[in-house]
């Protein structure tokens, strides 16, 4: 039998495709697939490519600035595309969630690319985020400090049945999380851990070994606002409509 090498195998246009066996690109597919959806139904919802990465703090997140040109030949000119990202945790939540967080995160884009600035310099989301997503039926609740940023959907309509269905179509068919193996860290003891790293000596359900890594501890609390940020921004209350003073 002929060995065949791994450049032969680069080489070769006949050669099947390895399965990689823990692929998302069918959820990135089904994902991309429901924000042109979206994109048809409410017109000036601006081109996006879609993320998908680990974020503990986000279920999603849109970009301020275009990031994404179609092609590495058009890389050259200014970027035409936002980049909507769709955090792994929330794939953990099931597709109802996730067309829920596209929904947010495409009423931020049809903000951006119409110029509106529905949030402040401290991601405080203002009453002409939610009236963006109020008309793409997500509930908006505001949350005080962080504003009209919790949304839900309660009783999906058609359209939005539609939209789960397709995400929950490529989530089916793309890799699944499961249960942390962290034993080629040392570590013992994962039962019942569901994503989260260590963040010191010892974490709920997790047992470190002596000796073996830890990663460092987390920052304090930076929710803090400079006299400079605070005089040029004039963030104002969502409540009374009165601006922010220094105390």
């Amino acid at each position: 039998m002929t060995k065949t090498t791994e450049s032969q195998n680069l080489n070769d246009t006949t050669a099947p495709v390895i399965e990689l066996g823990a692929d998302l690109s069918p959820a990135v597919q089904a994902i991309e697939v429901a924000y042109r959806a979206i994109q048809r139904k409410w017109k000036g919802t601006p081109d996006a490519t879609i993320v998908v990465k680990r974020d503990q703090f986000a279920w999603g997140h849109t970009t301020v600035a275009k990031t994404w040109a179609p092609s590495a030949a058009e890389a050259d000119i200014d970027a035409s595309h936002f980049e909507v990202m769709i955090s792994g945790e929330n794939l953990r939540r099931g597709a109802e969630f996730v067309v829920a967080t596209l929904l947010h995160e495409s009423s931020h884009a049809f903000n951006l690319a119409a110029g509106v600035l529905d949030t402040d310099s401290n991601g405080r989301h203002n009453r002409k985020f939610a009236d963006e997503a109020e008309r793409r039926g997500l509930t908006v609740a505001n949350t005080g400090w962080h504003g009209w940023t919790a949304t839900t959907m309660p009783e999906p309509d058609a359209f939005q049945q539609r939209l789960i269905k397709t995400v929950a179509r490529g989530l089916a068919k793309a890799a699944a999380p499961a249960k942390l193996n962290l034993a080629h860290l040392g570590l013992t003891g994962t039962e019942g851990a569901t994503g989260a790293a260590p963040t010191g000596g010892r974490t709920k359900g997790i047992t470190l070994v002596p000796g073996a890594p830890v990663a460092p501890p987390k920052r304090g609390n930076r929710n803090r606002l400079s006299a400079g940020v605070l005089n040029r921004c004039q963030p104002t209350c969502q409540v009374c409509g009165q601006v922010f003073a220094a105390v």
